[in-house]
This record gives structure tokens, C-alpha cells and sequence, in this order.
């Protein structure tokens, strides 16, 4: 408001061209937009706006005295939806006044007859969008005013006697629309490149007579490419040119403090000196506002005092009202409020990758297992801990919240993502896909810094990903259906087992099981899916149909339901991968000093530790033979281990696996 008062109370007269002092200061800015104050330079760069964005300038030219402050205008931004953004400014201040003196003689008088012209760009209005995390495109529309007040003088006659010369004023305007495209692109984080075509689309008005078309401004269409490296978070460079002949360089230099330094050289093809125009600025920022100051020193003084002779002036040789040949030195500065959203972000997320899908069966594993994993760059000048966060609606109940990553200025940290999901995962019935929702913040209150939406493979509750470490949750011990199965199956042979002794109870128990299905389970192939496909127990319990695999996890759940450890022994034939099979261990509790007891061929056992760290005898079986019964099973189930272990040294080559199931 107070920019806005000086501006009211100075002189417009020779109001020049103003764009945001930050800008004037570089002089290639269009690679560096990233608020809505210089967004002409390149409207794509307004999507670097946080939440809201308003600001006012202000100017005072230089080149002549007497000069007050100009309201240069002032602008407003606002982002939407993560990845739009609209801008608009109103700026009065953005002109350029010619006077072009002229005298001459009617009926002896002596008289002054000065032309004005005025051109301006009062309103722009642009809009930006994100196509991808590195490139960016905006349109805008620009508003050109053009006005000639062109003076004349007449020679009336009052009397017989009595002449007078009688001033006539005529004024002539017109208003021309012009459409600029611009792209931003950033092939690595310290480089951003800028393209820009001005005057792609134009809407001309009328209102000038032909007779001044000498005095028009040029109508051409032109490229501006433009270039930032910053080789440190404090150090920036900038480069620009164009089809039309001009270019310029930039520094910016950060040293902390909030405190920003700036110089810009600017040059115009065929013009002496080759140095047009150098700007020297600083910049200053706390909490949500940020000032900027600047000042522009032309090399050539001629005609930059706002009178031009009439055969000097050449409107075609004005490519940039701000910086033209008739243009004045001037000092400027602005302030801009950053409302909404403004704290500003400290880390960027540059890409998800999530490790395969979910399996239900497994899913309360994924809480210390990692599911994927995002990428973060560190977009701030000082060193961040990190942390990332997924969420999948109805499936978890709140975010999962993985551990703190230190990142340093410029670096980046690929961070593991882990997930808490609810039961609702285990009813989903087929492979789906579903929206995870993955947000990083590096601000101790916990905002998020960045977000993105990432797709989350959902398996069905039968699928499985192939690893025998993984086999082991399907197992439920404590489903009701298989609780009651054992139970019932341990009741009907209470008598046999009553005389059993003490340390065969779990031979005799695994024995009264597996015989109880002697004749009443099928086998069956798995359906044909894209993934593995495993029965949970209560499943085959309910159909009596199942694979190998299906057979095993059946028989290690009642097992497990009535105390008993069991294993899984998992052969994959490196010559023969397609015969990989699957079968049981489980543990006898019996000491190895009675293994006769078991039995009296000790190839027909295994010796190995249980849970608790005391060797004891386990018993092998082949699931698929329980139909034939516990002897046939324990039978089949020693020579596949004899042949696969023993003799052909599986355990020990890596193609054999035995997994507990605990």
C-alpha cells in the first residue's frame, strides 16, 4: 500500500517499462520465474508460487530530474490443485512516452507543435500446468495499447481584421492482444531450461489512421530460450537469447541471511556498444513477504530523456518496452506476500517405486518389510531429516510413517515405505489396483513438503508370491474351523491314544491325524491365475481338494492347533526347476538317544533343533500321500529327503530350503 502511495504521488510523465526488480537485475530471467511478479518473462514458471501470491512495484526514473515515484502495478497469483496455476497484474507502469518536438511559423507566430506517443501493457493474464514433476507449460495473453496525440494548428478568420490560430488536438488509440506459449523444463535438479514464443497468436484492433504506421510498434513473432545453472545451492547463472537478436547474463549469489545479491549484463545485436545495459539488484525475505530493489544503467544516454527527434525516433528498433533504445535508467523495488501455504518446502519427492504387490496373506509382515520405496531431493540450502509416509484409503486406518533420513542441501535419499494395513486386505477376492497416497515433509510440525499419488497392486487373498518364507502365513493354527477339525479327530480317538507313552505322544497325535483323512482328501491342480495360488486350511478342510502346496499348509495348521512345530521343506531341482515340490517336517520331541523308539532306520528321520534350541527327531512327510495314509506319507517323505538332502546335497548347494513355520 505504501509502494502504491509514493506511485500515486509522483509524476507520470515519462513513465517507462517496469517488470519485477528481480528480474531487471538478472536480465535472464526466464529460465528463473517462480512467482507471479515476473511471470512475461515465462508463465510457466508460475507454478513455483506455494499457495497465493500478491505483490507491488514501484520505480523512479534516473535519466532526467524532477522524476517522482511511478506505480508500476501490481499482480496476484493463486496455485490450485497441485499442479495448476493462474496470475494476473495490472500495470500502468509498463509504458514508454515519446515526445516529438516540433516547431513552426503561422502568419509570423512562432509555434510548438510536439507529437506524444504513448505504448503500454497494462494487463497480462497467464495460466501454467505441471505435466510432468520436470516440465511445466503456461500460456498467456498480453495486452499492447498504442496512442498518438497529434497536434495541429488552423488559421481561422474572426473579422476583416482579425485572425487566429486555433489549436486542434487529435488523439488516436488502439489495443492489440497478444498470445505467448511458454515451456520449463529441468533435465537435472541444478539446470532449468526455458522456451518461450511471443506473439504466436495476436488479435490487432484498429483506431490508428494508415498515415501513422511509421510510428507503430513492430508486430513480429520471436523465440526467447533461456537458461539457469546453479552450481551450488548459493550460486546461480542465467543465459537468454532470442530470435530477435538480444541476449543477456545473470548471477544471483545467496550468501545466507536471507540476503540475495544479483548482476545482469544485457546485449542487442548490431548495436555499439555491444554492453546495452547492466543491473545490479539485492533481495531480502522473512516469513511470508519478500523485497527486491534494483537498479538499470543504459551504456548509450542518447535519447533516453523522453524527447526524441523526429529523425531518430524508429519504433521498429523497440523489441521490449522496458528495454528499448529510448528507454531511461531507473531504479525500482517491490514487495511480495506469499498468503495461504507459505511455508516454504524443503524437499521434493522425484519418483515412487513400490517392490511388487501386496499379499494378503502376509500383509501384517509389510509392517517392518518394505514395500516400496520414494525418491527425495533436498530442494533447500540447509541439511533436512526426512520422513515418508503411504496411505491407502479403507485398507489402512491411518498412514504409515517410515524412519527419519537425513538428507544434505541439493542430495537426495531413496526412503523405504512400509505399511500398516487393516483386515479389509485380507477380504479383497482378485488382484486390483488401488490409489496410495505417499507424502514426505522435513518441517518438525509435521506439513507435508510434497505429495504424490502412486498405484498399489492389491493381490487376492489366495495369492501367493512363490517363496516358501512366505508360505508359512497361510498357515492359521487358530482358525476355528481347524481348531474344531483336530479337536474332533483327537475326541473320536481318545482310547488309542490313552496308552500312549509321553514322548511318542506327538508321533502318535501327528499318526491319528493323517489317518483320519486316509481316503477322504482329492488332489487337485490350482486354478490357472496369474500368480500362485494357495488354499487357506479351512478352505480344504471345507472342498477336500487341493495341490501339494495346499495339502502341506492344511497339515501344518492342525499340527501347529495341537502343539506341534513343523517345518516346510521347499526342493527346487536346479536341472529340473519344473519338478519343485513342497513337503512337511514335523518335530517329534523326542531326544535323539530314543530314536529307535521312532523307528529303527534312522534315514527315516531328521535331526535337527526345535524352537527351543534342544535337538530332537523330526519326521518327514509327503502331503500328497496323506490320502494313502501317515505310513505311506512318512514313507514317501524320508526318500524325497534322503534323495534331495542327503545324497544329493540340496541343503548345502541351495537348492533345498527348510523354513519353520512359527
Amino acid at each position: 500500500m505504501l509502494l502504491c502511495c509514493l506511485g500515486m504521488t509522483g509524476s507520470t510523465a515519462c513513465a517507462q517499462a517496469i517488470f519485477s526488480p528481480r528480474a531487471l537485475a538478472l536480465g535472464a530471467y526466464s529460465a528463473l520465474v517462480r512467482d507471479a511478479r515476473g511471470f512475461t518473462a515465462n508463465p510457466a514458471g508460475i507454478l513455483g508460487m506455494k499457495d497465493w501470491d500478491i505483490y507491488t512495484s514501484t520505480y523512479r526514473g534516473t535519466s532526467t530530474s524532477g522524476e517522482g515515484f511511478v506505480f508500476s502495478g501490481f499482480g496476484i497469483g493463486k496455485r490450485f490443485f497441485g499442479d495448476n496455476a493462474l496470475a494476473f497484474q495490472y500495470t500502468p507502469g509498463t509504458s514508454l512516452d515519446v515526445v516529438q518536438p516540433s516547431n513552426f511559423s503561422i502568419a509570423g507566430l512562432s509555434l510548438t507543435a510536439n507529437r506524444q506517443i504513448s505504448y503500454g501493457e497494462p494487463l497480462a493474464a497467464a495460466y501454467a500446468y505441471r505435466v510432468t514433476d520436470r516440465v511445466s507449460i503456461g500460456i498467456q495473453a498480453r495486452m499492447q495499447t498504442e496512442k498518438i496525440t497529434d497536434p495541429e494548428y488552423s488559421l481561422q478568420k474572426l473579422s476583416d481584421s482579425l485572425n487566429a490560430v486555433v489549436p486542434v488536438q487529435q488523439e488516436f488509440n488502439r489495443s492489440t492482444w497478444f498470445t505467448d506459449v511458454g515451456v520449463l523444463w529441468k533435465p537435472v535438479e541444478n539446470v532449468s531450461l526455458s522456451l518461450l514464443g511471443r506473439g504466436l497468436l495476436r488479435v490487432n484492433g484498429s483506431g490508428i489512421p494508415s498515415r501513422f504506421d511509421t510510428l507503430t510498434l513492430p508486430r513480429e513473432r520471436f523465440m526467447e530460450l533461456g537458461a539457469a545453472w546453479s552450481i551450488s545451492p548459493a550460486l546461480t547463472f542465467a543465459a537468454e537469447g532470442s530470435t530477435d537478436k538480444r541476449g543477456s547474463l545473470g548471477i544471483e549469489w545467496t550468501p545466507g541471511f536471507n540476503i540475495a545479491a544479483r548482476v545482469g549484463l544485457y546485449s542487442e545485436g548490431g548495436e555499439i556498444p555491444f554492453i546495452d545495459a547492466f543491473g545490479v539488484g539485492v533481495g531480502w525475505s522473512y516469513l511470508f513477504l519478500e523485497a527486491d530493489a534494483s537498479y538499470i544503467r543504459f551504456t548509450n544516454q542518447s535519447d533516453r530523456k523522453g524527447t526524441v527527434n523526429n529523425s531518430s525516433f524508429d519504433p521498429s528498433r523497440i523489441k521490449d518496452l522496458g528495454m528499448s533504445p529510448f528507454s531511461g535508467d531507473r531504479a525500482s523495488i517491490s514487495i511480495r506476500a506469499m498468503l495461504g501455504s507459505v511455508r516454504e518446502h524443503l524437499v521434493r519427492i522425484e519418483g515412487v517405486e513400490m517392490l511388487g504387490g501386496i499379499y494378503p496373506s502376509s500383509y501384517q509382515s509389510l509392517a517392518y518389510r518394505p514395500i516400496g520405496r520414494v525418491r527425495v531431493r533436498n530442494i533447500s540450502q540447509k541439511p533436512v531429516q526426512v520422513r515418508a509416509t503411504i496411505f491407502v484409503d479403507k485398507l489402512m486406518d491411518q498412514p504409515t510413517e517410515s524412519q527419519p533420513a537425513s538428507i544434505p542441501p541439493g542430495g537426495f535419499a531413496d526412503i523405504p515405505l512400509t505399511g500398516v494395513f487393516n483386515d479389509r486386505v485380507k477380504i479383497v477376492p482378485a488382484i486390483t489396483i488401488r490409489e496410495g497416497t505417499v507424502s514426505v515433509t522435513a518441517a518438525p510440525a509435521g506439513d507435508d513438503d510434497d505429495r504424490t499419488q502412486t498405484r498399489v497392486l492389491i493381490h487376492g487373498r489366495n495369492d501367493w508370491d512363490g517363496s516358501v518364507g512366505s508360505l508359512r502365513y497361510f498357515v492359521t493354527p487358530d482358525d476355528p474351523d481347524v481348531i474344531r477339525t483336530a479337536r474332533e479327530i483327537m475326541l473320536k480317538n481318545k482310547d488309542s491314544l490313552g496308552g500312549v507313552p509321553a514322548e511318542l505322544g506327538s508321533l502318535r497325535r501327528a499318526k491319528v491325524l493323517c489317518d483320519a483323512f486316509r481316503g477322504a482328501l482329492v488332489y487337485v491342480s490350482d486354478p490357472k491365475h496369474l500368480t500362485e495360488f494357495v488354499q487357506y486350511s479351512a478352505e480344504t478342510l471345507t472342498s477336500r481338494a487341493g495341490d501339494c502346496t495346499d495339502m502341506t499348509v492344511c497339515f501344518a495348521s492342525l499340527l501347529s492347533s495341537m502343539g506341534i512345530s513343523t517345518a516346510f521343506v521347499d526342493v527346487v531341482p536346479p536341472a529340473s526347476p519344473e519338478k519343485s515340490h513342497i513337503f512337511l517336517l514335523f518335530d517329534t520331541g523326542v531326544s535323539p538317544q530314543f530314536g529307535d523308539h521312532v523307528s529303527s532306520n534312522p534315514k527315516r528321520y531328521v535331526l535337527r533343533k526345535s524352537k527351543s534350541g534342544r535337538e530332537t527327531i523330526w519326521v518327514p512327510l509327503e502331503s500328497t500321500a496323506i490320502t494313502r495314509g501317515f505310513d505311506e506319507a512318512w514313507t514317501e517323505g524320508a526318500q524325497q529327503y534322503f534323495d534331495d538332502v542327503e545324497l544329493g546335497l540340496g541343503l548345502v548347494a541351495g537348492w533345498v530350503h527348510i523354513v519353520d513355520v512359527y
